[in-house]
């Protein structure tokens, strides 16, 4: 009886928390985005009525800030963005970075050479642009990725007649790396070599990708960061995401919410659970709870 006084009471804390609201952090793909990448009409709508209560809207994501859908970035409620998994937080208005957290080239190089002849992609992320070897790049088809994936992933990256060390020499910063493969026994191999590498972290932003950036680095990490930077608490904020990578994010806010379709290992983790990114679970949670 005293655990379910409990729940009942922690579950109250969240929602007058979310009604509270003052700035969202949602990420994207699987989020607000639905799985064929578009916008639902109500979550886009939802953007109208936070501008018009004054709520800020930070899209929060593993992508560079250049493939945060235009709409999104240009819209009235959207002043900052949070990229690379917290590597990088914008100021859209000014176009400029306000923090970057880059990666170490030594590191970035090491994994390169241990890794460089596995079926993967190695995306570098770096001076805000996704570069990726023209033959890694050709080669995405094969690597049995889903389609409005794989559509995504050859928009959003340059294909470059140059290696990853050239990438990386060229470079001013490297804020991210990810790489994308089709045997998801992949992954725990790439972890054990970045741990022997050291100076890198690690999150999954999809089933069947890694992504690496410096040691700190979050979604969440770079939330507190931000709330701090506009002067607007934390527990004013409300969080969603649907993947492991979302999870820092989640614990941080005031009210962290995992979407249906996110897995159980996340929705353990979030104070709610909004409907799924296909039925524009932010703007029917946003509508229910913080207006």
């Amino acid at each position: 009886m005293g655990e379910q006084t409990s729940a009942r009471q922690s579950a109250r804390h969240a929602n007058q928390n979310a009604r509270h609201a003052r700035i969202v952090f949602c990420d994207m793909d699987g989020t607000f985005l639905a799985s064929n990448k578009s916008i639902p009409p109500e979550n886009f709508a939802i953007l109208d009525e936070l501008g018009a209560r004054g709520i800020e809207f930070v899209p929060c994501t593993g992508r560079p800030v250049s493939a945060i859908p235009e709409e999104v970035r240009a819209h009235p409620a959207v002043h900052y963005a949070i990229a690379a998994n917290g590597a990088i937080v914008e100021d859209l208005v000014a176009g400029k970075t306000l923090r970057c957290a880059p990666i170490s080239k030594r590191s970035v190089l090491e994994l390169y050479e241990r890794v460089r002849d596995w079926p993967l992609t190695f995306d570098v992320f770096a001076d805000g642009g996704v570069y990726s070897e023209r033959a890694r790049y050709d080669s995405m088809g094969s690597l049995g990725l889903r389609p409005a994936m794989l559509a995504m992933l050859r928009r959003v990256r340059q294909p470059v007649d140059l290696d990853v060390p050239q990438i990386v020499a060229r470079a001013q910063y490297v804020e991210k790396i990810t790489c994308f493969f089709g045997d998801l026994s992949v992954r725990e191999r790439v972890v054990r070599e970045a741990d022997e590498v050291g100076g890198l972290s690690y999150a999954c932003g999809d089933p069947s990708d890694v992504e690496l950036m410096a040691p700190g680095v979050s979604k969440g990490e770079a939330l507190e960061w931000l709330c701090g930077y506009v002067g607007i608490p934390v527990s004013c904020a409300v969080a969603f995401g649907d993947e492991d990578n979302d999870v820092s994010m989640l614990l941080a806010a005031g009210d962290g919410v995992a979407m249906a379709n996110a897995s159980e290992s996340v929705r353990r983790h979030a104070d709610h659970v909004a409907a799924t990114n296909d039925e524009a679970g932010v703007a029917r949670y946003l509508a229910d709870c913080c207006f």
